[in-house]
Formats: C-alpha cells, sequence, structure tokens
C-alpha cells in the first residue's frame, strides 16, 4: 500500500512540476471537461505504523460536468487472510455512483457536498456461510487542498445506510458514518 502510494504521488508530481510558475492563477479549482483520479483509504491511527492494519483503499474517478457540479464512480476491494494455515480468506468488493456539488471557495480549497449510491458483495470465505449482497446510499462533505498544480489531497465524510441480503440470515439495515483521506490528480 505504501509503494502504491508513493507511486501514485511521484507520477502526479512528475506530470504536475512542469507546470508550477508563481503566477497565483496556477492553482485553480476544476472546471467543466476535468478529469480526477484519487485513491481515498484511511490510515492506521492505532499503532505506530501508519498502513500497518491497512489492506483496503478506494480508486475513484471524477468527471466535472461544470465548476460546481462532478459526477464520481468508485470501486473498492478490501481482502482479509491471517495467513495462518487452514484459515480462510474474506473479501469484500463494492462500486459506486454519486453527485457532487462543489462550493466556490478559495483559489486552492475545493469544498463539496454531495450523494450517492453503492452495491457491493461480501464473502467471509468460510465453507458454511452465505455471501452477503449489500445496496447502500449515503450523502457525503468533503474537501480538497491543491498542494501542487492538478494534485490534490482531501478528506470526506459521510453517512450511509445499508441493506444486507443473505441466502440464510434475510435482510438488514445498517448505518454508519466514515470517514476517509484522499490523494488525487487532474487531468
Amino acid at each position: 500500500m505504501k509503494n502504491l502510494l508513493l507511486f501514485t504521488a511521484l507520477v502526479s508530481f512528475s506530470f504536475a512540476s512542469a507546470q508550477i510558475t508563481t503566477n497565483a492563477g496556477t492553482f485553480n479549482k476544476p472546471a467543466a471537461g476535468d478529469t480526477a483520479f484519487e485513491m481515498n483509504f484511511m490510515p492506521n491511527l492505532d499503532g505506530a505504523a501508519m498502513f500497518a492494519e491497512s489492506n483496503s483503499g478506494t480508486l475513484m474517478m471524477r468527471s466535472f460536468k461544470s465548476e460546481t457540479r462532478a459526477t464520481r464512480i468508485s470501486a473498492s476491494l478490501t481482502v482479509l487472510d491471517t495467513g495462518e494455515e487452514d484459515s480462510s480468506t474474506s473479501y469484500v468488493a463494492s462500486v459506486g455512483y454519486g453527485i457532487e456539488n462543489h462550493f466556490s471557495g478559495a483559489e486552492r480549497l475545493s469544498t463539496y457536498w454531495g450523494y450517492g449510491a453503492n452495491l457491493g458483495l461480501a464473502d467471509s470465505g468460510e465453507d458454511d456461510s452465505d455471501s452477503v449482497v449489500t445496496l447502500g446510499a449515503g450523502v457525503f462533505l468533503g474537501a480538497d487542498y491543491y498542494i501542487i498544480p492538478k494534485v490534490y489531497i482531501g478528506t470526506e465524510i459521510g453517512y450511509g445506510l445499508s441493506i444486507l441480503a443473505a441466502e440464510d440470515t434475510g435482510f438488514g439495515l445498517s448505518g454508519g458514518v466514515t470517514g476517509m483521506l484522499r490523494l488525487g490528480f487532474r487531468l
């Protein structure tokens, strides 16, 4: 995970470093037709190693329809394996779609709110357990800060509800607050 994050940062910096100038207009916010790619993650805040427990991440593409509206498509995969002999590997995969509504703000700061939906599949890997299908919807609030032209870091917090369906256990409803850090670049 650390290597992927470092690689993404280096590639982003190499694309944007040729555009750095002292002109204040260099750090402009997204406009119609821009596309952004990013990685969302939650660092490990319980231990000394920042990404020691992190086995998941979300990749997202954002397409700006105007300066104030963007659509987003996301995909995530979490794989958990204890590494012990005869242990099973579990996974959670999901895809999502959402709409972002951006506020006017500072030159380097892009704040927004939005809503979205996702579809997921989880499997514990145990022979006697079912796969679980989830259908969720939620709202979110976030901010991106451009550290160099077209490269940003950000944070997002959201609240969502999910309907869970499994063959043996039936249906369920769950909700919760999520928080993520983000690293992305704009084309």
